[in-house]
């Protein structure tokens, strides 16, 4: 994690992957990450993501479920056998709010399900634990 000096929030620093098929929900997502001063990329397919997540090494992915090549739960299970990537935080960022795609994230592996549009609020929240954690 590159954790920035200075005064910063306390999630400054952390490398963050978004997986969205949408171009605007995946740019606007990214846009207010940036802000809060993470190093963002965007992928918007599941084998984009996997390449990315192979060569970025985030700390934190959002991932969509319904992705056009793939599911997210596929994408998800495939990231979660990536040694950098075992431990990283993942989300499942979706429409799909139902128990039972709650449960599928669950076994695929992600740690959060989030239903869109995400409140900012809620996100930033889980990447200032995230940073915190790491820390220590």
């Amino acid at each position: 994690m590159n954790h920035a000096a200075g005064g910063l929030s306390a999630a400054t620093g952390l490398r963050v992957l978004i997986v969205d098929d949408n171009d605007d929900s995946a740019a606007s997502f990214a846009m207010l990450c940036r802000i809060d001063g993470h190093e963002v990329r965007t992928a918007h397919d599941g084998a984009e993501g996997l390449a990315s997540a192979r060569e970025f090494k985030p700390d934190a992915v959002f991932l969509d479920i319904g992705l056009p090549d793939m599911t997210g739960y596929s994408v998800a299970e495939q990231m979660r056998r990536l040694p950098p990537l075992d431990k990283a935080l993942l989300v499942a960022l979706t429409g799909y709010a139902d128990a039972e795609h709650q449960d599928r994230s669950q076994r695929a592996g992600f740690d959060h399900h989030v239903v869109k549009p995400a409140d900012h609020s809620h996100v930033k929240r889980l990447l200032d634990h995230l940073a915190a954690a790491c820390r220590h």
